[in-house]
């Protein structure tokens, strides 16, 4: 017993000049950063894996529902590649906002493998292309855009872009745990928010 106690005292007077004298901090700030720089590698990056349609016909309506029955929401042109929530039939389901089917004769599915982070920067590159008013964007979380623009019109029509900028948030990057909000920012201040 008084071995033990010995060597536990031993380590613990190295332990203690280690941190009153400074003795071996080097080495501890080496380990240390070893450490993060190995978590760093170890945690994977958030990463996508699921199928996606992408649109072969040069256009392709959207339904309401799995069938010709259904009302027609929207039209998709070729090229176009959105998430697939699920397959029925010849239907398949996208992950959009609201419900949405195409026909599967129509489009090819494949696999995505994408970073989400990769995700934002394309629908960022889409957002700048599609309005020229925009002057900066930034995401403060996966459901949290705010936007800075470079002329302000009516807040109606800041409204309904608000709208069109988180379903065409959801619709590229596939996000549904909640619903996205978009702020837009006039002076520092919140001017118009929208949340879908």
């Amino acid at each position: 017993m008084k071995v033990y106690s010995a060597i536990v005292t031993r380590r613990m007077s190295s332990f203690n000049q280690l941190l009153i004298y400074g003795k071996g901090v080097g080495k501890m700030k080496r380990l240390v950063l070893f450490i993060l720089v190995l978590l760093v590698l170890v945690i994977p990056t958030k990463e996508i894996h699921a199928q996606r349609v992408v649109v072969l016909s040069d256009t392709l309506n959207v339904r309401s529902g799995p069938g010709m029955k259904f009302e027609v929401i929207d039209k998709l042109e070729k090229g176009d590649s959105y998430f697939i929530d699920k397959i029925e039939g010849d239907w398949v389901q996208l992950a959009w906002p609201v419900e949405a089917w195409v026909y599967k004769g129509l489009i090819r599915i494949e696999e995505s493998r994408a970073s989400f982070e990769q995700l934002q920067i394309d629908f960022q590159n889409w957002l700048l292309d599609k309005y020229y008013r925009v002057r900066s964007i930034e995401f403060k979380s996966e459901w949290q855009i705010w936007l800075k623009l470079r002329e302000y019109p009516s807040k109606k029509t800041l409204q309904d872009m608000t709208k069109d900028i988180a379903l065409e948030y959801k619709k590229q990057t596939g996000y549904s745990k909640r619903p996205v909000v978009v702020t837009i920012f006039w002076k520092d201040r919140p001017y118009v928010t929208g949340k879908y």
